[in-house]
């Protein structure tokens, strides 16, 4: 007999039980999705790591106060310190503008240097303010277009109205691109301003948040470690550095929740293709009698059971892989915002982008036919040791 014969005796035996066969399948697809998926998300986790969090100057430091702000002195003492190359005080305040009859809820943000927020500054149209009094600004996406067929412009004033009360015509220097940023999070309704017009109208007892940055990276720690040293516990520092361990500590706690819900499934999926072959086995004894009557050697036996194993560890291991592959396009096209805590006073947001690679779709098959081939082996074994005489006396 060939191996066609074989696998058409392991697929007819497959069929006789469809029902038992399906269940397995289902289990081998969810712990197969489970672990694919775990594979493509931390890649898509380490590439926006990568291309969201280095878009920041490495040398960034940030300080913030948990319960209040950072003192006008503070800034001067950072700025004094060794190794520092500037500092960047950060405001934030809350308001609303009106434009095109629609009421808009923004976050002022004032800071004389974009970019030491935002890294990338990409603008849809004009540019950035200088650091200058007047009151300039560039604002996020959202607010340039609140309604369709209204379009705020560079030049065009708009008026800003803070929670304190205070009101102030704004003219728009620059608009941004739709973006998240590591720092502030959505800057689609962010107004930022020049810091001294954001004192003059907020007239806050001290800063949100400064952004400090060393002259090499080789002076961060350094600087951090003197900073630590001055306040203690009072203030919080950190680093771009340090951000990426903490988005690196939460995705290794999920990941591993996640392989573990995964390998339960696996293990449920295996007990499942062990139990419906071996069930098979002694449902299927006069068969296997048979079998080994008309020529069947014990060891084509063993084939034909445990073909039937791989079939089941095959169909689910690509059912599941597909879901993966759906999934992960599916969220790719928007990305996952997701929150990896707060570490510098705002939430840091990075957006993930699942991405299965090849290696990733051939270890989730390797997994799908181990697994199979691990649970059919016993039952396969039992099979092939059944002579003719011990199937022909079942009843």
């Amino acid at each position: 007999m060939n191996g066609i014969d074989i696998l058409w005796l392991a697929y007819k035996g497959l069929m006789a039980r469809k029902t038992l066969a399906i269940i397995s399948i289902i289990a081998i697809m969810i712990g197969i999705t489970s672990v694919s998926f775990i594979e493509a998300f931390s890649q898509g986790v380490e590439r926006s790591v990568i291309s969201t969090l280095f878009q920041l100057n490495p040398t960034n430091i940030y300080v913030f106060n948990e319960i209040g702000y950072v003192s006008p002195t503070d800034v001067s003492l950072m700025s004094s310190l060794p190794g520092v190359y500037a500092v960047y005080p950060v405001i934030e305040a809350h308001g609303v503008v009106q434009i095109g009859g629609r009421v808009i809820n923004v976050l002022v943000v004032g800071v004389d240097n974009i970019s030491s927020l935002l890294g990338k500054v990409e603008l849809e149209n004009g540019t950035v303010y200088p650091p200058v009094t007047v009151p300039y600004a560039v604002i996020g996406h959202d607010i340039a277009h609140p309604i369709p067929d209204v379009t705020v412009q560079p030049g065009s004033t708009i008026i800003l109205k803070l929670s304190n009360g205070n009101t102030v015509p704004l003219t728009v220097y620059g608009i941004l691109r739709p973006s998240e940023s590591v720092v502030i999070g959505d800057t689609s309704d962010v107004i930022f301003i020049p810091l001294s017009e954001a004192k003059a109208l907020v007239n806050p007892p001290g800063y949100f948040l400064v952004v400090l940055q060393g002259s090499s990276i080789s002076e961060v720690n350094t600087i951090t470690t003197l900073l630590n040293y001055i306040y203690g516990n009072s203030l919080t520092v950190t680093t771009i550095q340090q951000a990426i361990s903490s988005v690196q500590v939460i995705i290794t706690s999920f990941s591993f929740l996640v392989i573990l819900i995964g390998s339960i499934s696996l293990f449920v999926g295996a007990v499942g293709i062990m139990g419906i072959t071996l069930a098979r086995v002694y449902q299927r004894t006069r068969e296997i009698g048979i079998m080994k009557t008309v020529g069947l050697t014990t060891r084509q036996v063993l084939l034909v059971f445990l073909l039937e194993a791989l079939i089941v560890g095959v169909l689910g291991g690509i059912v599941g892989l597909t879901l993966t592959v759906m999934g992960t396009y599916v969220m790719d096209i928007n990305g996952i915002p997701f929150n990896a805590g707060s570490s510098n006073g705002s939430n840091l947001i990075v957006v993930i982008r699942p991405f299965l690679s090849m290696s990733d779709v051939g270890i989730s098959i390797l997994i799908a036919l181990v697994t199979s081939i691990i649970a059919g082996i016993y039952p396969a074994w039992k099979a092939s040791k059944l002579t003719v005489i011990e199937a022909v006396r079942k009843d």
